[in-house]
């Protein structure tokens, strides 16, 4: 389901982020009248997640957000559990921060367990997996005169981690679910969003 869904959103984010530099000018207030956005990301149920973001801009081209998002779901005989954070710096061209075409840098930290539970023998295993990665992004964040806000971004990175298993062995894990959940391993990550939020 997430590889169709990353294959649906994809042409659309790119579609929003290629046209943003001609909406930059759309808000007829000050626009730096709302410096800081909560919002939460619309795509994250389609993947079993819960995330939000906070931002605020510090000057007309810089502001940070720090994001925190938290998932979990049972898969064949793999139960996991997680959560993370996402810092980030962005910076905007149009002078209007938080408001229109940015492009940023990102961090990733992030925590999951898992667990399988054996039924036949009754044991139970346990594992964790605690990568940290690192990327840059591009998008336009629509802030509108009543507040509203509307983000589109793509973003690309790395994570570096791997599995510790506590109790039982690699082979008690279903990679094979594991990787098309595409939580483990570390090397390339796409990461897409939408977020809808408001600004003051």
């Amino acid at each position: 389901m997430k590889k169709f869904t990353l294959s649906a959103v994809l042409p659309l984010l790119l579609a929003f982020v290629a046209i943003a530099p001609a909406n930059a000018q759309r808000r007829t207030d000050n626009p730096n009248s709302r410096n800081t956005v909560l919002k939460v990301n619309v795509l994250s149920p389609f993947v079993l997640t819960a995330s939000g973001f906070v931002e605020h801009a510090f000057s007309p081209r810089i502001s940070a957000q720090l994001g925190a998002f938290k998932t979990g779901a049972s898969v064949k005989d793999v139960d996991f559990e997680g959560h993370g954070f996402t810092p980030e710096v962005r910076y905007y061209l149009a002078e209007q921060a938080p408001d229109g075409f940015y492009i940023a840098g990102y961090g990733r930290i992030l925590n999951y367990k898992l667990t399988v539970e054996d039924k036949e023998k009754g044991e139970t295993y346990e594992a964790t997996y605690k990568p940290i990665g690192a990327g840059v992004a591009a998008g336009n964040q629509f802030i509108f005169n009543s507040g509203v806000s509307l983000d589109l971004f793509l973003g690309v990175g790395v994570n570096g981690g791997s599995l510790n298993v506590k109790t039982g062995t690699d082979e008690d894990f279903d990679r094979g679910v594991l990787d098309y959940l595409n939580i483990l391993g570390s090397g390339f990550r796409v990461r897409p969003g939408l977020t809808v939020g408001y600004s003051f």
